[in-house]
């Protein structure tokens, strides 16, 4: 199937054109989709399964039931999943501990799907810090903050961060928010890596989709991936814009860490979390 793509062209001079591509675009056979975590939490261990739906007749991801999922250690044995329901399975016998390899296996019918992930050993965020914001919005008629991370990097080894932001209360939309401008996000994500700060006390601005205000509470985690992970989320993020995960097989998916053309992630993480308030100086 064909479909005409247009394309501005305007990187180089400031002057633009529009330039159209012919291109044969696959409507996507149906794909599995596997999305597991383990980390160095108390928290079971997570994966959920679905498949995609035609690219061009998008619909709910199908939930896949039936599965068998296990996962193991490096030197352990496979330990299985049990099936919650809605393509959701999930143990608590097994526990993530830095510094070891991790192994997924999942069997739907006749096809076998593997990965491994790393869990790195943990690094500690040193302290949040907010400080008003000079850059000031004429629309907004309250005083916005920045917030800053600080942590000290491990120089033995290059280190891939996902920093995971949680904003509360959840931003209300009303005549005062709308006079103030556009409030910080509910929920978003960083991705971090140490090629310029390896192995030195760094500081890292979190202020991802706006200010943060008086009263805001947010919730930080530093988490801690390996390089495959950080890899996929960063081609993700370059393929979707940040939006919404799998839904399609089609126009194009992120490498991944998974066997036999399976979509999705299998992640060991370590993670660090700390809490801020924003209060009055």
């Amino acid at each position: 199937m064909k479909y005409l793509i247009y394309i501005s062209l305007g990187i180089i001079s400031l002057s633009s054109c529009t330039k159209i591509i012919d291109v044969e675009l696959n409507e996507g056979l149906q794909r599995i989709v596997i999305e597991g975590r383990i980390t160095d939490q108390d928290e079971p261990v997570s994966v959920y399964i679905t498949r995609t739906t035609d690219y061009f007749n998008p619909l709910d991801p199908e939930n896949v039931t039936g599965a068998t999922v296990s996962i193991k250690a490096e030197s352990g044995v496979f330990v299985t999943l049990t099936e919650l329901g809605e393509g959701h399975y999930e143990t608590s016998m097994i526990k993530g501990e830095n510094g070891k390899r991790y192994y997924l296996r999942v069997e739907d019918g006749e096809e076998v799907y593997e990965a491994s992930s790393y869990l790195p050993k943990k690094v500690f965020m040193d302290s949040l810090v907010y400080a008003p914001s000079f850059f000031v919005n004429p629309q907004d008629t309250l005083l916005g903050f920045l917030l800053t991370c600080w942590f000290t990097d491990p120089a033995e080894q290059t280190n891939y961060y996902n920093f995971a932001l949680k904003r509360t209360p959840e931003p209300i939309v009303d005549e005062e928010e709308e006079r103030r401008g556009p409030p910080s996000s509910g929920n978003s994500a960083i991705l971090l890596n140490d090629i310029n700060f390896n192995g030195r006390l760094s500081s890292f601005n979190l202020n991802r989709l706006g200010l943060y205000y008086i009263n805001d509470t947010i919730d930080v985690q530093m988490i801690s991936i390996d390089q495959p992970i950080y890899e996929y989320y960063d081609q993700l993020a370059a393929i979707t814009g940040g939006g919404i995960m799998f839904s399609s097989s089609a126009p194009a998916n992120p490498m991944n860490n998974f066997s036999n053309g399976a979509l999705g992630y299998f992640s060991a993480e370590a993670i660090d979390k700390k809490r801020v308030i924003i209060r009055p100086f």
